[in-house]
């Protein structure tokens, strides 16, 4: 008898867990229905899709107890069904932004964003670095490198408005659209390297570190390579011989994006690598295809970006908050306000661009989607456990991003714009 109880009730247990998933996943869409048909309304008030995601993420999990239970209790149970959806966020946006990048038509945007990446980038991980060792030496040398290559790379789905202005200036607005595609995918190979080392050094690898991140790195590269440049001439033969249906022009990106990810992931290779890797060798010659792709894959990158955010505050923040310190809050404000602006500013030497630009362009380094991925993949090659205050620093940065970005995004692109108004009228 008792043991027939216990047996109900777990299945009781289970029964009311299932419910509260469907009744989470049937908010998430009526938010972002309810978002989506006021969007341009919220927008114009400064509220982005992120600060909205995160926000309703965070209320919802209020009823659901999850903020009361233990710092990083949630991802027990949780954390395989985050990183399930947060994976392919990434993969697709990876993908989507190598792919439609045209690098003949946005030479000058090209140009800014490769001072950002070659010079800007490479300086921001390595003084943030210092900074973390400088600041809190107990977190240690590599840890201490990992949270630096979390927080560096730049989301611009967090500044939309700076993307949609169309009186920014067209190098920085696209330059900064650039860089924000492209540097998750250069900081994901040593991202990867170094986590792995560090779960060989504590044991949690069965591997030689090197050797498993070279294969992963390898394979990820000429997979993606391969497969890319593959799908891309099919695509162009089908577009030559008019076999393809405009409909099914949308979805090639996204569906090569994931077939990409998930071919690679299968024979032993980093499928993010593959993924960003296949955009650059996709070279498909039709501006009409390649105008689909990213119309469609920008909706659909959009919706997994909500669900993210939306997970992020229901699960990821709730986790961590009760670890948050003075400390952590330097860092973050240090990071955001200081250390991106100064390395951009140092990377833009002798450049053409004003000040006012350069610290524009230096602000507008949102931390966001790869932030937010990256520690879920951290998470499940390491015991989360063991790095508390890095991934309670890293949500933290996060937080803050998604707040202060998505607030001043459009005011700052005002006064961009009026205070290049007034200086060029002056010298007329």
């Amino acid at each position: 008898m008792f043991a027939a109880n216990c047996g109900n009730m777990a299945r009781c247990a289970n029964q009311l867990g299932d419910m509260m998933f469907e009744w989470v996943i049937i908010l998430f869409l009526g938010s972002g229905l309810l978002y989506g048909l006021q969007s341009r309304r919220l927008q114009r008030r400064n509220i982005s899709s992120p600060m909205m995601m995160v926000l309703i993420g965070g209320l919802i999990a209020l009823p659901l107890g999850i903020w009361h239970e233990p710092p990083l209790a949630p991802f027990a149970d949780r954390l395989h069904f985050a990183t399930g959806f947060a994976e392919m966020t990434l993969a697709i946006i990876l993908f989507l932004d190598a792919a439609v990048l045209d690098y003949r038509k946005e030479r000058p945007a090209m140009r800014l964003a490769n001072r950002l990446l070659l010079i800007g980038l490479p300086l921001t991980i390595g003084v943030t670095w210092a900074f973390i060792i400088g600041l809190h030496p107990s977190i240690g040398v590599l840890p201490a490198l990992i949270l630096a290559l979390i927080v560096s790379p730049t989301d611009a789905a967090l500044g939309r408005p700076v993307l949609e202005n169309k009186s920014v200036p067209n190098p920085v607005r696209q330059g900064i659209n650039i860089e924000s595609g492209l540097n998750d995918g250069l900081v994901l190979p040593v991202f990867t390297a170094a986590v792995l080392l560090e779960a060989d050094i504590v044991g949690e690898s069965n591997n030689g570190w090197l050797t498993e991140a070279m294969l992963e790195i390898s394979i990820g590269i000429g997979v993606g390579l391969f497969t890319g440049y593959v799908i891309g001439q099919i695509v162009n033969h089908a577009v030559t011989h008019n076999t393809i249906l405009d409909r099914f022009e949308r979805i090639l990106g996204v569906l090569a994006a994931l077939f990409i990810f998930a071919l690679c992931e299968k024979l032993g290779g980093n499928g993010f690598v593959a993924a960003f890797a296949g955009g650059l060798a996709l070279n498909i010659s039709s501006q009409k295809v390649r105008e689909s792709i990213e119309s469609f894959g920008e909706a659909e990158s959009e919706l997994l970006t909500m669900l993210t955010f939306f997970i992020f505050g229901l699960v990821v923040i709730p986790a961590v908050y009760q670890l948050w310190t003075w400390e952590m809050l330097i860092f973050s404000a240090v990071s955001l306000v200081i250390l991106r602006p100064l390395c951009v500013w140092i990377c833009m030497i002798k450049s053409p661009y004003s000040l006012a630009e350069k610290l524009y362009i230096g602000w507008f380094g949102p931390r966001g989607i790869a932030s937010i991925i990256y520690l879920l993949i951290m998470s499940t090659i390491i015991n989360p456990k063991s790095y508390e205050p890095l991934i309670a620093t890293a949500v933290m940065i996060v937080t803050i991003s998604v707040i202060v970005h998505g607030l001043s995004a459009a005011p700052l692109s005002h006064m961009l714009v009026r205070h290049l108004r007034r200086k060029k009228s002056y010298h007329l």
